[in-house]
C-alpha cells in the first residue's frame, strides 16, 4: 500500500530504507508523512529521520521549528539588569521630550493663528484667485435649470466640454506639480555581485511597480521602471508592458524596438505581434501592419481586436491604392507538380517510426530542453544499443549481454530513475559500471550506456559538470551517439556554454536530422551568440566534427538501424516508385490548399527519401515552413535547392521571405533584387523589396547624424 499524502510505499516507512536513502526531497516527504500521524506516532523513527535529513542536507526547511518568545527566565540576571536599564532610559527621555512640548505652547497668539489651517468649507483663509473661482462655482449652481422649459435651452455638449476642459487642466496642473518634486530615477540598475535569485526577486519588483504606474496614468515612470527591470533581467513581459506604454506616449520606434526583442526572445508571442501592428499602422507601414495580425489570426483565429484591425488597415490600404492590382500584369508563384522520382519505402518507414515514438525513447523536453524521459529510460538502453555507434552490435547483429550481477544493478537503477530517485539510480550504475570495469572482458556499448544512463541522472539532478563528464566517456567508447552528445549539449546549455552546445547539436543533427529539438535549440542559440558575439560568432565557435556516413545511417528504431541501402532493380521498381512519389505530392499539395502545413510538410519529406533532386518538392516544403514561422528551415530547403539549381526563382524568393523572418534585411533585399533581375513580372517581389526598403530606411533614418549606428543596424548578420 501506500500512503494518503505523496503516495510513498509503506515499505520506505522504514529504519533501514531511510538509512539507505540519499534523496533528501523524498526523506523530507516521509518526514512530513511522521509528524502529521496518519500513518500512526512513530516518535523514534521521526527522530532518526531528521538526524539523517540533518546530516545530508543541514540548512533543510523541513528541520526548522518555531521557537517561542523569550521571557526573563530565558536571561541571565546581567542580561536581564541591561534590558531592563535601557527600557527605564528610553522612558525617561519621553518624559524629557512631554516637558519640552509643554514650553513650546507659549506662543504669542497671533503666531498660532497664522500658522493654523483655514476651517474647511469656508473662504475665509483663501486667496482672492480661489475665491472669485468659488464664487463661480455658486454662480453657477443657481444657473441650473429648475424646471421643465428651462430644460430645453439647456446645452448639455457646451457643459460637457467645460467639465472636460477643467478636469485637463487640473491633471496637467498636478502631474506638473508632482513631477517637480519627485526624485530623478535612474534607467538601470547596477547588478554586481547579485545572485540570480536576487536579479529575479528585483526584475519582479521593478516591474510591479511598472505596472502601478501605468495603471494610474504616469507612462514615462512606467517606461522608467520597465527599462530598470531589463537592465536586471530582460523578460518577455518587461518588454512587452514597455511596448505598450511607449505606444501611450506615442514614441513609434522605442516600442517597434521593444516589440522586436520580445519576438526574438519568444517568437509568435500574440501580444508583441499586436502592439508591433499598432505601430506599423501609426508609421503607416500598413502591408507590415497586415501581416503581423495574419499571424495573431493564424494563431488565434477567433480574436475580435485583430480582425476589427485587420479590417481597418485593409481599408487604409485600399484607400491610398484605389487602382485594382489585377488590372496590372504580375505573375504569382505557385506550387507546381513535377512528375518523375525513385523511391526508397523502407526510409520512410523508418522515419515515421521515429517520429511517432520519439518521446517515448527516452527523450523529452523539461524547461526548454530536451531531456530524458524517465518512462522508458531502461527499456531504450536494453533494446536500443544502435544509437550508441556503429560498434555497439556484435557479430551476429545482437546486443552483447551484461553479466547478470551488472544486469541487475542497472535494472534496479532503471526502476529508481522511473520513480524519481535520481540519486540512488546514479549509485546503481555507478556500481554496474565499477563491476564491469573490473572484469577481464570489457564491452565498449555496455560501459557507454551505463556512463549514458548516470549523466541522465546527473542532468536531472542539475550536475552538469558531471554530466559532462559521463557523456565524454561514453563517446570516447562510443564515438558519435546520440543520447550521450544530446545529454553533453543540453549540460552546456545549462552552463551557459552556448558555442560548446551548439557544436554538440549540428552533430547530433549531422547524424540524425530529424530531431525537432535538437533543431530548436539551434535556431535558439543561434540567436543567443548573435546577441552574444555579433556578426562574427561563427569564428568564434569551436570546430565541429565531421560525421562519417555509417554513422549517419543510425536511427531510434528499437535497436535495428539500416545499413546501406542495397541496390534495387530498376525494372521492378521504377513504376512503383514513380507512383509513390506522385500521390504523395498530391497528397501535399492538397493538404497545401487546405492550410494543413504540417502534414504537407510530412509527405514532402517522403518524397525526399524518394528523389532527393527534385527541386519543386524543396520549394514546397520551404512554403510549407515559412506558413509555419520556421523560418531557418526553410532557409536551408531554398540553399539546396540553389546548389542545383543557380536561377530558381522560387528559391530565391522564399529565401528572401526566410531572411525577412529572420531579420536579415540586407540578405532579403539581395534575393528580391536576383528574382526581379530573373523575371521583372513578379508583383510580390515588387511588393516585397517595397516594404523591406522602407523598413531599412526606417532604420536608418533613426540616427541620421550618426553613420556608426546606422551601419550598425544594416549590418548582414549570419542565422
Amino acid at each position: 500500500g501506500t500512503t494518503k499524502r505523496y503516495q510513498i510505499p509503506i515499505g520506505h516507512l522504514d529504519y533501514k530504507f531511510i538509512e539507505k536513502c540519499t534523496d533528501v526531497k523524498h526523506l523530507e516527504k516521509i518526514l512530513k508523512v511522521l509528524r502529521s500521524g496518519e500513518e500512526g506516532y512513530y516518535p523514534d523513527l521521526t527522530l532518526f529521520c531528521e538526524k539523517r535529513i540533518e546530516r545530508l542536507q543541514p540548512g533543510s526547511r523541513a528541520l526548522r521549528k518555531d521557537k517561542p518568545a523569550a521571557t526573563a527566565s530565558d536571561f541571565t540576571a546581567e542580561e536581564w539588569e541591561k534590558i531592563n536599564g535601557e527600557l527605564m532610559s528610553w522612558v525617561t527621555e519621553m518624559n524629557e521630550d512631554d516637558d519640552k512640548s509643554q514650553f513650546l505652547k507659549t506662543d504669542p497668539l497671533q503666531e498660532r493663528e497664522d500658522n493654523l489651517p483655514p476651517i474647511r468649507c469656508t473662504s475665509s483663509c483663501l486667496p482672492d484667485n480661489q475665491k472669485t473661482n468659488l464664487q463661480d462655482k455658486k454662480r453657477n449652481k443657481k444657473n441650473i435649470p429648475r424646471d421643465y422649459s428651462e430644460w430645453d435651452k439647456f446645452d448639455v455638449e457646451k457643459e460637457c466640454s467645460k467639465i472636460d476642459d477643467g478636469c485637463e487642466e487640473n491633471t496637467s496642473k498636478a502631474r506638473f506639480f508632482t513631477r517637480a518634486s519627485l526624485p530623478v530615477i535612474e534607467n538601470k540598475i547596477d547588478t554586481t555581485g547579485m545572485t540570480k535569485k536576487e536579479k529575479l526577486f528585483i526584475a519582479t519588483r521593478e516591474k510591479e511597480k511598472g505596472n502601478e504606474a501605468f495603471a494610474v496614468g504616469d507612462y514615462m515612470e512606467a517606461v522608467t521602471y520597465y527599462c530598470r527591470s531589463i537592465s536586471v533581467l530582460p523578460t518577455v513581459a518587461a518588454y512587452n508592458n514597455k511596448a505598450q506604454a511607449e505606444i501611450k506616449l506615442q514614441n513609434w520606434h522605442s516600442a517597434l524596438q521593444a516589440c522586436e526583442k520580445v519576438l526574438d526572445m519568444e517568437p509568435g508571442n500574440i501580444k508583441a505581434l499586436m502592439r508591433r501592428a499598432t505601430v506599423h499602422n501609426h508609421l503607416q507601414n500598413y502591408q507590415t501592419a497586415i501581416e503581423d495580425l495574419r499571424r495573431v489570426l493564424y494563431v488565434e483565429p477567433e480574436n475580435a481586436i485583430a480582425k476589427k484591425n485587420l479590417f481597418e488597415i485593409e481599408k487604409k490600404l485600399e484607400d491610398l491604392n484605389p487602382v485594382s492590382e489585377t488590372k496590372s500584369k504580375g505573375k504569382r508563384i505557385l506550387i507546381q507538380d513535377i512528375e518523375g522520382s525513385e523511391s526508397d519505402e523502407e526510409n520512410e518507414e523508418s522515419t515515421k517510426e521515429h517520429e511517432r515514438r520519439g518521446d517515448k525513447n527516452g527523450e523529452d523536453e523539461v524547461n526548454g530542453y530536451l531531456n530524458c524521459s524517465q518512462k522508458s529510460e531502461s527499456r531504450e538502453d536494453e533494446k536500443t544499443s544502435g544509437s550508441h555507434g556503429a560498434g555497439s552490435l556484435s557479430a551476429d547483429g545482437q546486443s552483447p549481454v551484461l553479466p547478470p550481477t551488472a544486469a541487475k544493478l542497472k535494472s534496479e537503477g532503471n526502476e529508481l530513475f522511473k520513480s524519481g530517485q535520481f540519486g540512488e539510480a546514479a549509485l546503481r550504475y555507478s556500481a554496474a559500471i565499477e563491476y564491469v570495469m573490473g572484469l577481464a572482458e570489457q564491452s565498449p556499448s555496455d560501459i557507454s550506456i551505463l556512463y549514458s544512463n548516470r549523466a541522465a541522472c546527473y542532468l536531472k539532478e542539475g550536475n552538469c559538470s558531471d554530466c559532462i563528464q559521463d557523456c565524454n566517456r561514453a563517446l570516447e567508447l562510443q564515438p558519435f551517439s546520440l543520447k550521450p552528445l544530446l545529454r553533453r549539449a543540453m549540460a552546456h546549455e545549462s552552463m551557459e556554454r552556448y558555442r560548446q552546445a551548439y557544436v554538440d547539436y549540428k552533430t547530433v543533427l549531422q547524424i540524425d536530422s530529424s530531431i525537432q529539438a535538437a533543431n530548436d535549440s539551434v535556431n535558439r542559440i543561434t540567436k543567443t551568440l548573435i546577441d552574444q558575439d555579433g556578426p562574427s560568432w561563427r569564428e568564434k565557435l569551436p570546430p565541429i566534427p565531421a560525421v562519417p556516413v555509417s554513422a549517419q545511417l543510425h536511427r531510434w528504431d528499437g535497436g535495428n538501424f539500416a545499413s546501406e541501402p542495397k541496390p534495387r532493380s530498376t525494372t521492378d521498381t521504377s513504376e512503383k516508385d514513380e507512383e509513390k512519389f506522385k500521390t504523395l505530392k498530391n497528397e501535399g499539395n492538397d493538404f497545401v490548399k487546405k492550410g494543413k502545413y504540417e502534414e504537407a510538410v510530412n509527405k514532402y519529406s517522403e518524397c525526399m527519401k524518394l528523389n532527393t533532386k527534385e527541386c519543386s518538392i524543396y520549394t514546397n516544403r520551404a512554403l510549407c515552413y515559412l506558413k509555419l514561422f520556421k523560418y531557418e528551415e526553410a532557409k536551408q530547403d531554398c540553399d539546396h535547392v540553389l546548389h542545383i539549381e543557380d536561377s530558381n526563382i522560387k528559391a530565391f524568393y522564399r529565401r528572401a521571405l526566410a531572411h525577412k523572418g529572420l531579420q536579415n534585411y540586407q540578405a532579403c533585399v539581395d534575393d528580391l533584387n536576383k528574382v526581379l533581375l530573373i523575371d521583372p513580372n513578379v508583383l510580390e517581389a515588387k511588393k516585397e523589396l517595397q516594404q523591406i526598403t522602407q523598413l531599412l530606411n526606417l532604420k536608418s533614418g533613426a540616427g541620421a547624424g550618426s553613420q556608426q549606428r546606422q551601419r550598425k543596424k544594416i549590418t548582414i548578420q549570419e542565422v
